[in-house]
């Protein structure tokens, strides 16, 4: 009969135990310490070779890795299990982003092909009646179970309320880890609704608490508890009432941050004229590229090596390329040929999208709000804060869809040296605070361990390292979904968090409504 151990790598162990069991159990199947036969599982597919394999724990963080001739890789490990003699690690990595299996065998054995077997999730009906049925089994006998209605039908979170005398309990669950931040939510919702709650009951999917466990570490939240489906939905465990923040190892950029040069903005003007400087802004989109983008709307891209490879052979290749590729138009070379095209889209651009436009119905208007009002707050720096410094602001790549990783849409210096992480919505977002965190808690990892600086960012400036980063919340007045002040209310104390509410007619005159301090700092 095969032996099956299992081990879960919950928050509140040791980490330094779960490396000595793994360390042993790599010395059971290669007792010389040579290669392993490693066979990695991730949803797209499955491979395996022969590699080195070592464990060791990084900031707190139970790791593998495996290298040899045909790569490499690193991932963290969420739980281990033996089964006879091989070795299962269930792992992640990019913060969640990436799953996977590897199964360690000694290299004499070749494991399995066939990848684990997947267990369908069950519709929400079917799942709410399972838990139903479970709470009735684990709350006091007696205790008097409600549902609680929900504001959108059907709904990916369910909750309920149970009352047994003075003790109340908050229960939400869901199918999908990609409604995780939903559920949280609503329970902080109920939480405002009922404050005389004393239990928060979270019942996950399988597998997804990594998604959910950086964001509880930031709140203040009654006694939660959290419990998580079997891989077949089968049983629902309790999970260690602790957390472990993931490893951060997105470098801040893949390049070094460099501005445009003189010689560049010059030859760039040429071609846009005065709208250049009134209209546009040019930032670095790479290590050889500079993007202009006409109030945040990009219209043209310059290669940099190939301007200073032209005029030193004193050659015109053409260098810059043009177009609303963000809008779905091709990008072209511009050429003497093309050139009446070029000043067309300049005339469009500076007949629909400035702030004097008149047709503000029109597309180019209204394309990527979030870009524009990105130029607007950084072109008066001082509504936002007047400790903010102007001269250090850094403008992170344009990310247009909500799965990107990456930083917030800016990031500056205070004039004492403190970061201040820049995240701003044109439109309602349930999303927009949990977004804004996730940017903070990456912000956090890079400016305490100096990445930042070794990247190029706020050069001849004095940073404070020791204070954390501020994070700043920015959308129009009415466009503050409510999901961010129930959020921003449970912030844990020294978490510096303020949200800035702007006129509605932002694009002809930036305006600061309201602002909200939290985490009382």
């Amino acid at each position: 009969m095969e032996t099956t151990v299992r081990h879960r790598v919950a928050p509140a162990a040791d980490p330094a135990a779960d490396l000595h069991g793994l360390t042993a159990h790599l010395a059971a199947l290669s007792p010389t310490g040579g290669r392993f036969r490693v066979q990695v599982i991730t949803p797209h597919g499955s491979s395996r070779g022969d590699y080195h394999v070592e464990c060791a724990v990084n900031y707190g963080k139970l790791t593998v890795t495996y290298w040899g001739p045909n790569g490499s890789a690193c991932w963290r490990v969420e739980r281990y299990a033996r089964h006879g003699t091989a070795l299962r690690l269930d792992v992640s990595r990019r913060v969640g982003a990436e799953r996977g299996q590897l199964i360690i065998t000694s290299p004499d054995e070749a494991p399995d092909e066939a990848p684990p077997e997947a267990f369908p999730t069950p519709d929400m009906t079917r799942w709410k009646a399972c838990v139903r049925t479970w709470l009735n089994r684990n709350l006091p006998a007696g205790v008097r179970i409600t549902s609680l209605r929900q504001r959108r039908y059907p709904s990916p979170v369910a909750g309920w309320r149970a009352q047994y005398g003075n003790t109340i309990w908050l229960v939400f669950t869901t199918t999908g880890p990609a409604t995780l931040r939903r559920l949280l939510g609503d329970a902080l919702h109920a939480l405002d609704a009922l404050p005389a709650a004393t239990h928060l009951w979270l019942l996950l999917p399988p597998d997804s608490r990594v998604e959910l466990l950086p964001f509880l570490s930031l709140l203040r939240v009654p006694q939660v508890r959290l419990y998580e489906a079997a891989p077949d939905w089968s049983a629902v465990h309790p999970l260690a009432p602790g957390h472990q923040l993931p490893l951060i190892t997105e470098p801040v950029r893949l390049w070094r941050y460099r501005p445009p040069t003189p010689a560049e903005l010059q030859y760039l003007r040429q071609w846009f004229g005065d709208a250049l400087d009134t209209h546009c802004e040019v930032v670095p989109a790479g290590g050889s590229t500079l993007s202009v983008r006409w109030y945040g709307l990009e219209c043209a891209r310059l290669q940099r090596r190939v301007v200073a490879e032209e005029k030193a052979a004193g050659r015109t290749t053409p260098a810059l390329r043009f177009g609303l590729t963000t809008l779905g138009q091709p990008s072209r070379p511009l050429t003497a040929r093309n050139r009446a095209d070029f000043h067309a889209l300049l005339e469009t651009l500076g007949r629909y999208r400035t702030p004097t436009a008149r047709e503000v119905g029109h597309p180019l208007y209204r394309a990527h709000p979030e870009r524009w009002l990105d130029v607007a707050v950084r072109r008066q720096l001082h509504l936002i804060d007047e400790a903010l410094d102007s001269a250090h602001i850094r403008v992170q790549a344009p990310h247009f869809s909500r799965d990107t990783l990456g930083l917030a849409d800016f990031v500056t210096l205070t004039r004492t040296g403190r970061l201040a992480v820049v995240e701003l919505k044109a439109d309602a977002d349930a999303d927009f605070i949990w977004q804004g965190l996730t940017y903070w808690l990456r912000a956090v990892h890079h400016w305490q361990n100096g990445d930042f600086l070794r990247r190029g960012y706020f050069a001849g400036a004095q940073p404070d390292r020791c204070a954390l980063p501020h994070l700043y919340l920015l959308a129009p007045t009415l466009r503050f979904h409510r999901t961010v002040r129930a959020v921003a209310r449970r912030l844990r104390t020294g978490l510096p968090v303020t949200l800035l509410g702007v006129n509605e007619r932002w694009r002809q005159s930036l305006r600061v409504v309201f602002r909200e301090c939290f985490g009382d700092f």
